[in-house]
């Protein structure tokens, strides 16, 4: 096999094994698994160029059209993982989770962790999970930062 190709392959296989590493131990990880390639479930991973710009080393998102189906088994993750981290903000209607805020201990010095999920009207939710230098105080800047 060609050197340069083989190197490719090789950093290929160790970003995979990084991204799949950096939600070991969470559950919500499940949800990634099990629902990113169904039907009417999109998934987004941002690039490395894109990661860098933000100071994040991972994101990535998943959002439900219906989320009827899968919400039991979202929640249920989130709640396993909720117990473990250092921050929550949640936001209640009805008894019912509308959206959460949790930021998790860090797994490795200066990369925090963060698990975002919102629902929407008309049974659509969103999970992201997002790893990076970024602080908190970042991450609401970015996700409140008008768009012009």
């Amino acid at each position: 096999m060609n050197k340069a190709i083989r190197t490719i392959l090789i950093i290929s296989l160790l970003a995979a094994a990084t991204a799949m590493h950096a939600q070991q131990g969470l559950q919500i990880a499940g949800v990634f698994q099990k629902y990113s390639k169904q039907k009417g479930v999109t998934m987004v991973e941002l690039s490395n160029e894109m990661l860098e710009t933000y100071e994040m080393t991972l994101y990535k998102s998943i959002t439900f059209k219906d989320a009827e189906e899968a919400m039991p088994y979202i929640l249920h993750c989130l709640e396993a993982d909720k117990k473990k981290a250092r921050k929550v903000k949640e936001v209640m209607a009805g008894g019912e989770i509308e959206s959460g805020y949790y930021q998790l201990p860090q797994v490795k010095e200066d990369i925090n962790r963060f698990i975002l999920f919102k629902t929407g009207k008309k049974g659509t939710a969103t999970l992201i999970y997002i790893e990076g230098e970024l602080d908190a105080d970042d991450l609401v800047t970015m996700l409140f930062m008008k768009k012009n």
